[in-house]
């Protein structure tokens, strides 16, 4: 790893998925990028997705951990959720504080529509609809933000959410390329201002958005890493890169917790499903993995 580019937790292979955070402008901007190529390919095979699905959950997946990346405590969790009219129909992500994040659509193949040829429209993929982040990191009530999407390109949704729920001021940009033979690179960046940010600060920032700045996935093509991502963007000689971590694809569904949500079923339901000789299947969502339940068992939780 160039030195240059160093942070503590970041992988000594920068081509491995994960998040980089850094301040800048005399600590008045917190700079945050990610690399996400193996967790997007990951999901797309998990869940079969059809390429403007890929497109969407993707980056869904991505700014869902981007902005999960200030919880601190182990047992913190975050949960994104759009609900849209969209052919894709919705999206779930929960991410946990270690940079492990799972998601799955409603609607995982849709026909794909073209802003231009190559550039897949995610807009309308999804649609009209909502975006709400749910954060239970240890308070009495879990935080819970809801708002209107705004394009469904997702990064402007993002953007649009830390605005008007969190009252911070940000950039967020997400990218997912994808070529012949599935995802060939996934990331994305997150840029907000801090309190004691200055007019001057804002402007540079502003300007910086607005100037052309190349996408995501070109730059990762090009070879750059999310840390020279940053240093690109902000153009600040004085950066300092804080810390860093490895993100991945991780599911910790288990026989157990899908026991607790029959339990949950009460209890006249659950005679109705014991009856069965053969046992149910159930199936988790976000790794379609399967759990078989004998009549027995479904007895048991009677």
């Amino acid at each position: 790893m160039n030195e240059t580019y160093f942070a503590p937790g970041v992988p000594e292979d920068e081509k491995k998925d994960h998040i980089i955070r850094a301040v800048a402008l005399k600590g008045h901007v917190k700079a945050v990028a990610i690399r996400s190529t193996e967790m997007v390919r990951e999901m797309a095979s998990i869940h079969g997705t059809s390429n403007v699905v890929t497109a969407a959950l993707g980056r869904f997946i991505t700014g869902s951990l981007l902005i999960a990346e200030n919880m601190k405590n182990d047992t913190d969790t975050q949960t994104t959720i759009i609900r849209c009219d969209g052919p894709i129909k919705g999206m779930v992500c929960s991410c946990d504080s270690k940079g492990h994040a799972r998601c799955y659509p409603t609607e995982p193949s849709v026909e794909a529509t073209y802003h231009h040829p190559g550039k897949l429209n995610v807009g309308e993929a999804v649609g009209s609809g909502t975006l709400t982040v749910i954060r239970d990191i240890g308070l009495k009530e879990p935080f819970n933000g809801t708002v209107q999407l705004q394009t469904g390109e997702i990064a402007e949704d993002f953007t649009y959410y830390l605005a008007v729920s969190e009252q911070t001021p940000s950039v967020v940009a997400l990218g997912v390329q994808i070529g012949p033979e599935g995802v060939m690179n996934a990331g994305g960046m997150m840029i907000q201002l801090m309190p004691g940010a200055t007019e001057e600060d804002i402007d540079y920032v502003e300007k910086r958005a607005n100037g052309g700045f190349p996408d995501i996935t070109f730059l990762m093509e090009e070879g750059f890493s999310p840390a020279k991502i940053l240093d690109l963007f902000m153009g600040d000689p004085d950066m300092t890169y804080m810390d860093g971590y490895p993100v991945s694809y991780k599911c910790n569904c288990s026989k157990e917790k899908m026991a607790a949500g029959l339990a949950a079923l009460g209890k006249t339901e659950l005679k109705s499903l014991a009856e069965d000789e053969k046992g149910i299947d159930t199936e988790c969502h976000f790794c379609n993995k399967k759990y078989h339940f004998a009549p027995e068992e479904i007895r048991e939780l009677i």
